[in-house]
């Protein structure tokens, strides 16, 4: 699976469905919200894949996607962040 940030603006102000969204992706998708805009998405799909089906959610919505999973990161994040960003599952950074 590769590790997706995705970073969008509040377009029209109708709510986003984020879980619609991640729904639509393949089996073992993972979502993790930063904030109302950014988002972190573990997926097998490509860019463009992930880019045509949000199209679908996204309204006027302005978004980007780019692939992080060979990105090199720091910063202070607690660590179900660091978890997901290393590409453990949601349900071990609970454990």
């Amino acid at each position: 699976m590769k590790t997706y940030l995705l970073v969008f603006d509040d377009g029209n102000g109708d709510e986003l469905d984020r879980r619609g969204f991640v729904d639509t992706l393949d089996e073992n998708a993972e979502m993790m919200e930063l904030d109302a805009h950014v988002c972190f998405l573990r997926s097998q799909l490509s860019v463009s894949e992930l880019s045509n089906r949000f199209l679908r959610f996204a309204g006027s919505r302005l978004f980007y996607i780019a692939d992080v999973s060979s990105s090199e990161f720091a910063g202070r994040m607690p660590g179900v962040y660091w978890d997901f960003i290393k590409g453990k599952s949601l349900a071990s950074a609970a454990e």
